[in-house]
């Protein structure tokens, strides 16, 4: 392998995994491409959505991280304790891999217990485990106020919030509970995904609420 490189991608995530597949198809055999992550699975996250409703299950939207191998990428299993952009060595384990290009695509780390309560009182939708509480929660709901709050910005998937109140409403309505449940967004953002722009904004807010959902903007949970 005179002249190969090595490209480390970091993070077994939705990027990262594109990432490396990208580049095992584009780069000759000569090159080698490693990925870095810490979990055995992946799971596809938008469809963490779906499962929150009882419309998907896990099986459906995770694979091993190990399949690919089969398309020639190398896997290190392991939490990244440094990354030393100088030397260009990342530290997993406790043992130094050297590379040519680095790509970091860690995501985002989630920290609900920055707000005293959200952890204990909430169901996270954006983690596998949270997914299947608010699965089964959802079921033994009856009568009541059901809320879907932004704790904070930036934060991941924008739409993601206002797709999930859309879903709830409409398992509410399914069930035959919608006189009886109400579905409210609450968020610290001027508008429903002001990353777009205004007008999007508005668009968004527009359909959000014509399904039944109310929107609550500026509004920050303490």
């Amino acid at each position: 392998m005179i002249g190969g490189k090595t490209v480390l991608v970091l993070g077994g995530g939705i990027g990262g995994i594109v990432a490396a597949s990208l580049m095992r198809k584009r780069l000759s055999s000569a090159h080698r491409v490693v990925l870095v992550e810490r979990e055995s699975r992946h799971v596809f996250s938008p469809s963490l959505l779906w499962l929150m409703v009882g419309t998907r299950r896990e099986q459906q939207i995770s694979r091993p991280i190990a399949n690919l191998a089969k398309s020639g990428i190398e896997l290190v299993r392991g939490e990244i304790d440094e990354i030393d952009p100088l030397t260009r060595s990342v530290r997993v384990g406790g043992q130094n891999i050297l590379a040519d290009y680095i790509v970091v695509a860690l995501g985002a780390e989630l920290a609900p217990e920055t707000v005293p309560g959200l952890a204990e009182a909430g169901h996270n939708f954006y983690t596998l485990d949270g997914a299947r509480s608010l699965d089964r929660a959802r079921t033994e709901l009856r009568q009541g106020r059901l809320v879907v709050l932004v704790a904070g910005m930036p934060f991941k998937c924008p739409a993601a919030p206002y797709e999930a109140a859309m879903l709830l409403e409409a398992d509410v309505r399914k069930r035959g509970l919608r006189d009886h449940v109400s579905v409210d967004i609450y968020t610290p953002e001027p508008g429903p995904m002001p990353v777009a722009g205004p007008e999007v904004s508005a668009k968004v807010r527009q359909v959000v609420e014509s399904s039944g959902v109310g929107v609550h903007t500026e509004h920050a949970v303490t």
